[in-house]
């Protein structure tokens, strides 16, 4: 009776065993196949030259009676905007971005015992030029035609999504070249690709120089190229 319940005590305590060894076990080659791995960030840029102009301009008169400040501001940005679309701009492309009015107090004599009020009114319209050979035809109609603030002139890409793809490409070659020289520094082999996320794309850089410049006589445009930059994080397997 005591052999039976030796033998029993000893069979329960080899399970018991067994039960605590075979977790760590099945545990072994999932934690060995996450550490064979190497991961990399790869970079690509991709150029192409803008076209798409924005830039924002406008009109501002100042006056001592407020009412002819603001009906001489508004008569002005409609010659303006007439000469945008007589230049090429579709009315659809322009826009009022800004209507302002401020009062400016001077004074009257040295003794500047009196004031007089002056008023600023200014009136801004943000345009869109999508042939990018007329901005600088643009920007001269409008100042001939009465506007005296130009606020800012940007350009982009209306769609670029090809150059995305260009930059991933280019961002994936970036990041199997950097993981190919890990693998040979630490003298193992290159494996499949197990993972990729995309870090950041479409962003653009700003212009670039180009050589010649829109003009002549006026308005001096260069757009020059812009670039699109994706970055990758890339995970390879390694090869024993």
């Amino acid at each position: 009776m005591v052999r039976k319940y030796a033998l029993t005590t000893i069979m329960a305590a080899l399970a018991l065993g067994l039960m605590v060894v075979l977790p760590v076990l099945a545990q072994t080659p999932a934690t060995a196949g996450a550490a064979s791995t190497i991961t990399v960030t790869g970079s690509g840029d991709a150029n192409g030259a803008p076209d798409v102009a924005n830039l924002t301009l406008g009109v501002e008169v100042i006056d001592s009676d407020i009412k002819v400040a603001f009906a001489g501001a508004n008569d002005q940005i409609a010659v303006v905007i007439q000469a945008l679309v007589s230049a090429g701009v579709d009315e659809k492309d322009i826009r009022t971005s800004g209507l302002n009015i401020y009062q400016e107090q001077q004074p009257m004599g040295p003794d500047a015992a009196a004031m007089q009020s002056r008023y600023h009114v200014s009136n801004q319209v943000l345009v869109t030029v999508r042939d990018i050979t007329k901005v600088a035809d643009v920007i001269n109609a409008a100042v001939a035609a009465g506007a005296n603030n130009l606020y800012g002139l940007d350009f982009s890409i209306n769609d670029h999504a090809a150059l995305e793809t260009t930059a991933r490409e280019e961002a994936f070659k970036d990041a199997q070249a950097r993981a190919g020289e890990l693998a040979k520094l630490a003298g193992v082999e290159l494996g499949e690709v197990q993972a990729i996320i995309e870090i950041s794309g479409g962003g653009f850089y700003p212009p670039m120089a180009r050589e010649g410049a829109m003009g002549g006589g006026g308005a001096a445009i260069q757009p020059g190229q812009l670039s699109v930059n994706v970055q990758l994080q890339v995970t390879f397997a390694i090869n024993r």
